[in-house]
């Protein structure tokens, strides 16, 4: 009985949200620039009790498909589905958990990503929540299995397409010692469904593949094979690295990784961009000039304040194949991708839902 209360539970939600979808203005419509997202539960102004687990429901959609759906209150990511299967125009709907510790006004938003790595946003959604009285404590207790449950309604990973320029050589001068911001962990986002495509990670990679949980992990499946033999660039900054990869397609990859220690061992922040420099000019801003980053990684460094908030300055020069043997590989999978860099003997494994850790080779 509980069982099929429960399973009747979701279908409501599921048929609810789906509704919800269509009121949404912009949803669907391939003219917007970015994903269109909204919170359909808790409603404005609720109370919820502290203490007690609420989900978090939203139903987000985009041109390009929905990548990732991150859970913010008060400004902090405190969780983070990732979508199995982003599909244009699609739109994605999942029930996020959080509990309320103590008393009182909490901002609610939720920040979807497309698989352009492109966010968009709720609106923010104010709550209150407040102390369990005694007498409510005494009425009643949830009754076994009809708790609500966190559950994501459309388990859909993000559809890493390989997608190309010069390879980036050179070097700066490195800045005096750097500073490093710390980093608040969040709760590790939970496994999607993912289907075998047919494809598995061979030599290290599946090494690290394996030792991750396989297909049962968050990378889930390779969406293709291991690409070999391609151009690539790394360089240290004070708080992180960026990753240069010469893309058999247009354009090329720039990696942004955050690291909160010196030993680039992982982080809980990272993004991938196309390379935009097209030659010329050295150092695309005056900033960068001034001990930033040059070509590429300028460019990109440049036209991002926040990145030069998040990375600093660099720590190290940029340095990379330059045409010449051992060269990078990558590999696309559901929930991720796995970069070797060759130049530290090391393999990074990013997620969709941001984190990331390296691996030696």
């Amino acid at each position: 009985m509980n069982q099929l209360k429960y399973s009747y539970k979701l279908a409501t939600i599921f048929i609810a949200l789906v509704v919800l979808a269509c009121a949404i203005p912009g949803l669907g419509d391939n003219s917007t620039s970015q994903p269109a997202v909204a919170i359909s539960s808790p409603s404005a102004e609720q109370k919820l009790e502290v203490g007690r687990e609420t989900t978090v429901e939203s139903v987000s959609v985009d041109a390009e498909g929905i990548s990732r759906v991150e859970l913010a209150i008060n400004g902090e990511t405190v969780w983070v589905d990732a979508n199995a299967n982003p599909e244009p125009d699609i739109p994605f709907i999942v029930a996020q958990p959080w509990t309320p510790e103590v008393p009182g006004t909490y901002i609610i938003q939720v920040n979807a990503y497309n698989t352009d790595n492109v966010a968009g946003e709720s609106k923010p959604l104010t709550v209150e929540a407040v102390a369990v009285s005694a007498a409510t404590v005494g009425e009643a207790s949830p009754t076994p299995g009809e708790t609500d449950v966190p559950v994501i309604l459309s388990t859909q990973a993000t559809d890493f397409v390989p997608t190309p320029a010069e390879t980036p050589t050179g070097t700066n001068s490195p800045p005096d010692t750097p500073t490093r911001p710390s980093v608040t962990p969040t709760d590790t986002p939970r496994s999607q469904a993912f289907a075998s495509t047919g494809f598995e990670p061979e030599g290290r990679f599946n090494e690290i593949w394996l030792e991750l949980g396989a297909g049962n992990s968050r990378l889930g499946y390779p969406i293709g094979p291991e690409i070999v033999d391609r151009n690539y660039a790394r360089q240290h900054f004070e708080n992180g690295l960026m990753f240069w990869w010469d893309n058999p397609e247009d354009p090329d990859d720039i990696w942004v990784m955050d690291s909160p220690t010196a030993a680039f061992a992982g982080g809980a922040t990272s993004n991938r961009y196309a390379d935009t420099w097209l030659g010329g000019d050295e150092y695309p801003c005056p900033e960068s000039r001034n001990g930033g980053p040059v070509r590429g990684f300028g460019k990109l460094w440049c036209d991002r304040p926040e990145l030069q908030r998040r990375l600093g300055h660099p720590s190290g020069p940029e340095l990379g194949s330059g045409g010449r043997p051992p060269y990078a590989h990558v590999q696309f999978f559901q929930g991720g991708v796995m970069l070797y860099n060759p130049l530290d003997t090391e393999v990074y494994v990013l997620f969709v839902q941001g984190d990331w850790r390296r691996f030696d080779y």
